[in-house]
């Protein structure tokens, strides 16, 4: 008799955790059922200031720097010319070989 009333009580307890149980699950899926229509939202952001402007050249600088740029293309093509040219001479003073 006794065991019979052991097993009610945890029969009884088990119930309880199983009701308990699914009420959690409807909860979570009522909570995705929510999340899946509404939109996520996004974290709100620190207020940042204003990103600076562009700053804006004077034709007067503008000038400046083709003339700076001018100089420097000028200079590594007259770079670029005396190495091709160096190559050849010393490709020509070369002995060839026997064939």
């Amino acid at each position: 008799m006794e065991n019979k009333r052991i097993l009610e009580l945890a029969l009884e307890a088990l119930e309880r955790r199983r009701i308990q149980a699914e009420a959690e699950v409807a909860a979570l899926r009522a909570a995705m059922r929510g999340s899946a229509k509404a939109a996520p939202k996004k974290k709100a952001r620190p207020a940042a200031k204003p990103p600076e402007k562009r700053r804006v050249k004077t034709p007067k600088q503008r000038k400046a720097q083709s003339k700076r740029m001018k100089k420097y293309w000028a200079a590594k093509k007259a770079a670029a010319a005396k190495a091709k040219k160096t190559a050849r001479s010393s490709a020509e003073g070369k002995p060839k070989s026997a064939e």
